[in-house]
């Protein structure tokens, strides 16, 4: 018996739990009343993952992203926003160290000296994209649009372009 076996399930709370697993497994058909989950960071896309590979990030957040289409309850706009603490792994081969972060300078560190290794969702109008950050959320590299770009014609151009 799997989980998505129960079709009436709406919050899913596994964190603290020794489960696996990979949130790009559920299916289209799975928890079709499924509002809410919180899945710990052994599960591939659980709160406070870390990511092995840059290269790993740009597929995955396409799926989340349609995971997200299909039932966006499952994403709370507080998880969502934090793209639920994912961030590169201080083991992975991608990783590098900034030494002036751990000068004494607190401006200096409230300027966001950390190297960009947290991942955040950016909402713009109806369209959503991702980014990598710094670990205080203060500077964001390029943002990688999940979403076309609205037409200068809809009604929901204004709230993107501001």
């Amino acid at each position: 018996m799997e989980l998505a076996d129960f079709p009436h399930l709406k919050n899913l709370y596994l964190y603290n739990t020794p489960v696996t697993g990979d949130i790009r497994d559920i299916k289209a058909n799975d928890f079709p009343a499924l509002e809410n989950f919180y899945l710990p960071n052994t599960v591939h896309g659980g709160m406070n993952y870390e990511f092995r590979h840059v290269s790993e990030v740009p597929s995955f957040m396409h799926t989340v992203h349609l995971l997200s289409q299909r039932t966006p309850a499952l994403l709370e706009k507080h998880f969502l926003s934090r793209a639920f603490d994912w961030r590169l792994s201080e083991d992975s081969p991608d990783w590098y160290e900034n030494h002036d972060w751990y000068e004494s300078d607190v401006l200096g560190a409230l300027r966001g000296l950390s190297p960009p290794f947290l991942l955040q969702f950016i909402q713009a109008g109806s369209r959503r994209g991702w980014s990598w950050c710094t670990f205080n959320r203060v500077y964001l590299c390029e943002i990688n649009w999940l979403d076309p770009e609205p037409s200068s014609g809809s009604s929901d151009y204004e709230a993107y372009i501001e």
